[in-house]
């Protein structure tokens, strides 16, 4: 450890196992040290290392997914001194930190699993901080999706003093986008119309395609707005 410092550049052994699964080689990933675990085991001093810009850009995709789906990191990763070697820098610090926000933002779904791979698709090339323009992405979906009418069960009451939890009414079709209640539908409930929020219900038919397509998004509506 006496040539390891926090800072070095370093390269991974040809033949070296993802340590958490182990189900792919590592060999030529690189990267930073940012931490040396003080208390060496019987195995050999532990290296947290950082992974440079190349590196990220070669990381596969389902690593990353499976990585957020279980709340851990795919940007660092501890391998024992043994496995590595030091080597020159191929970025900066700052280029790292750019590409990890540049990926995180990319994947910033993933954690919701298949869900959440559906709701990237749909946000796709859209600003994740630009609620309207996210709102109108889905609209512009649910245009295109879903199949009207259809009976709905209300599951959120709270905003509408005229309606219960429970209630069934039909949905006749989009209504608007609003920049509070995002997407809102035109329904019909004991012959009167009215425009209602498109999270707040889910489909009777659980089986039907537009089921999958409003709870994607009220899950993405619930983990965005609130």
């Amino acid at each position: 450890m006496d040539n390891m410092k926090i800072g070095d550049s370093v390269k991974v052994n040809a033949g070296v196992l993802e340590p958490d699964t182990e189900k792919f080689e590592i060999g030529g990933w690189q990267g930073r040290i940012v931490e040396i675990d003080t208390v060496t085991t019987g195995d050999g001093t532990l290296l947290n290392i950082e992974w440079d810009v190349i590196t990220l850009n070669q990381i596969p995709a389902e690593y990353i997914i499976q990585s957020e789906v279980e709340g851990l990191g795919w940007d660092l990763m501890v391998l024992f001194e043994s496995d590595v070697v030091k080597t020159e820098p191929r970025d900066t610090v700052s280029d790292v930190k750019k590409m990890q926000g540049e990926l995180m933002e990319k994947y910033y779904w993933s954690h919701l699993g298949e869900e959440g791979q559906r709701i990237a698709a749909v946000l796709e090339g859209t600003d994740r901080n630009e609620e309207m323009a996210s709102f109108y992405a889905w609209n512009n979906y649910m245009e295109k999706n879903l199949t009207f009418p259809f009976q709905a069960v209300v599951m959120e009451a709270e905003a509408n003093t005229w309606v219960k939890e429970g209630t069934e009414l039909m949905v006749n079709s989009l209504s608007n986008v609003d920049e509070v209640d995002g997407i809102l539908i035109d329904v019909t409930l004991n012959g009167e119309k009215s425009d209602f929020m498109l999270c707040d219900v889910e489909p009777i038919d659980k089986k039907s395609a537009n089921f999958q397509f409003i709870n994607d998004y009220s899950v993405w509506f619930a983990n965005m707005c609130y």
